[in-house]
């Protein structure tokens, strides 16, 4: 796993302090902007590429799964890097309630990590099934992915599986988790990072309430595993097992539609 490299450059002058609550929240309310402006951006491309050349590109699926991963990367590469520029070194190392995470966890989180991350979204599937009784539940991505090219979807796991983990780990259970730890304690900490985690998620599945305790769930899971271990990795590796499980199934039941 890499860290953080032990030098800063030599114009940047780390805050004496972290960031606070209003900070914090900018910073995640940042990201998904940002993801916003760059699908807009990628997506008005896309749109006169296949304008003024429709014979040498792609269907329209396959364009915006392209779409969709340039926005993830650039949106998460900007986050992260404002993120951790705020932090400052630091902080970004400090395993305690006001720093980032950015430790070498034991490796028994890093199992447990794993598990918990295969157990959320089967739990939380059966909690999401109960409570939506006969409507489904599908999120943008997997709409879009279903009818586009097997490599494509292939071209997006990386994406999903990683990327996004990784970035939503630095907000929440990294710079959120810790501005609420030093404020309110590790159980409200926890509990609200992860039913803030849970809600921003709305619009990515089409406002459909009965799906956000699912997302609770790993925020929960992801909020605990950081506070227990001293370390952001071990949320990560959750995060990215639950989307690797996830993405399993739906790969899955795509096929066999």
């Amino acid at each position: 796993m890499a860290y953080l490299p032990e030098s800063p450059s030599s114009t940047y002058r780390p805050p004496a302090h972290p960031p606070g609550l209003v900070e914090t929240t900018l910073c995640i309310v940042a990201y998904f902007a940002m993801q916003f402006v760059f699908g807009a951006l990628f997506g008005g491309a896309s749109m006169q590429i296949a304008l003024h050349f429709p014979e040498q590109v792609p269907p329209a699926p396959d364009r915006l799964i392209v779409v969709v991963i340039l926005t993830v990367l650039c949106a998460a590469a900007l986050a992260s890097w404002l993120v951790v520029r705020r932090w400052g070194p630091e902080h970004a190392r400090d395993a305690g309630p006001g720093g980032l995470g950015f430790t070498e966890p034991p490796g028994r989180f890093i199992v447990m990590g794993t598990v918990l991350g295969l157990a959320a979204p089967m739990i939380g599937g059966l909690l999401t099934q109960l409570l939506a009784g006969e409507h489904t539940v599908t999120q943008a991505v997997s709409d879009i992915a279903d009818k586009a090219h097997i490599g494509m979807r292939v071209a997006l796991l990386p994406v999903v599986v990683l990327a996004g983990p990784a970035v939503e780990e630095l907000l929440f259970r990294g710079a959120l988790l810790s501005v609420l730890r030093t404020r309110l304690g590790d159980a409200w900490a926890i509990a609200l990072s992860a039913l803030v985690f849970g809600t921003v998620h709305l619009p990515d599945l089409a406002w459909l309430w009965y799906a956000v305790p699912n997302l609770v769930l790993v925020g929960l899971f992801c909020a605990w595993l950081r506070v227990r271990s001293g370390s952001i990795w071990p949320s990560f590796v959750a995060h990215a097992a639950n989307n690797a499980l996830a993405t399993i199934a739906w790969f899955t039941a795509s096929a066999g539609s």
